[in-house]
């Protein structure tokens, strides 16, 4: 039901973005200005670093759905405008799952870093665009029981692959909307997927640093 639920949004998301996209270009009316742009044309973004900060809602799958809930968490990265449709990032993050059978209270955590590449599809109002990430997943696991504590981590490839939109709030700042799916590739020593696929929903600003 979760997979269908984010193909539906996926399908949504695509739908909004053919109405609103707009692929007209302007001149540069933003306060920075590259140095090498003698005629003011520059596309607003070229050249500029930025943050972005993100909540998730995570959905897990496979037999990690059948042992924890729905799980929480945020991510936060720094990148630069390689171009106007082009931008690259290294971002971070925390996301838990709490177990759904109480007498453990444990939980599964993953701290993701991930390099992560995004090709805008438009720069109107409204601006699609497509995401790819590879990196490593640091994951943990911890569980209480009684006068038991008990936990497990370990280091695995983390890919990702997503798609969202971006709502322009002017030259300098964004709000998005995203989904994607996380890939995590956890050995059978920790988990019984392999590999364990997370499908988080994300919100969140993206501001100018420059």
């Amino acid at each position: 039901m979760k997979i269908i639920l984010i193909w539906l949004i996926l399908l949504t998301l695509g739908s909004t973005s053919r109405v609103w996209a707009d692929t007209v270009t302007g001149q540069n009316a933003g306060s920075w200005v590259s140095p090498a742009d003698s005629d003011n044309k520059d596309p607003l973004e070229t050249g500029t670093w930025f943050m972005q900060l993100n909540g998730d809602l995570d959905s897990p799958t496979g037999n990690l759905a059948n042992a924890v809930n729905q799980g929480w968490g945020g991510e936060a990265s720094v990148g630069y405008h390689l171009t106007q449709d082009f931008q690259i990032s290294l971002e971070t993050g925390y996301d838990t799952y709490s177990e759904k059978d109480t007498a453990f209270n444990g939980s599964w955590n993953l701290v993701p870093l991930v390099v992560k590449g995004a090709y805008v599809m438009s720069h109107g109002f409204v601006r699609p665009y497509v995401f790819l990430a590879a990196g490593m997943a640091f994951n943990s696991r911890l569980a209480n029981f009684g006068s038991f504590t008990g936990s497990n981590s370990e280091a695995d490839f983390l890919g990702e692959a997503g798609f969202g939109l971006s709502f322009s709030m002017g030259d300098r700042s964004s709000v998005f909307l995203q989904t994607k799916m996380e890939i995590d590739n956890t050995s059978s020593n920790y988990a019984s997927d392999q590999p364990t696929i997370l499908l988080p929903l994300n919100a969140g600003i993206k501001f100018a640093l420059n």
